[in-house]
């Protein structure tokens, strides 16, 4: 990766394309996670639930917190392998 005006890769540069574009794939998991514990907090505030339901819950659950996981982990690899740390 050719490094921008001030000697750091494009990943560091807030407006560089790989830069957006891993911001924009990091704000659909964090939304996607915010969406899910809304729901999820309805559903625990609610009635008594279901096996099923208690199942898929934490099945969504568990992928929303897979998905900031790997959000946090290739973040911060790709700002180490930039040079931004």
């Amino acid at each position: 990766m050719l490094p921008g005006a001030d000697g750091r890769s494009d990943f560091c540069q807030p407006g560089g394309t790989l830069a957006a574009m891993s911001d924009a794939i990091e704000n659909d998991a964090i939304e996607s996670g915010a969406v899910v514990l809304g729901l999820v907090r309805a559903m625990l505030a609610g009635s008594q639930l279901t096996a099923d339901e208690s199942r898929y819950m934490l099945r969504r659950t568990a992928e929303c917190l897979r998905d900031a996981l790997n959000v946090a982990e290739l973040r911060g690899e790709r700002l180490k392998a930039a040079g931004c740390d």
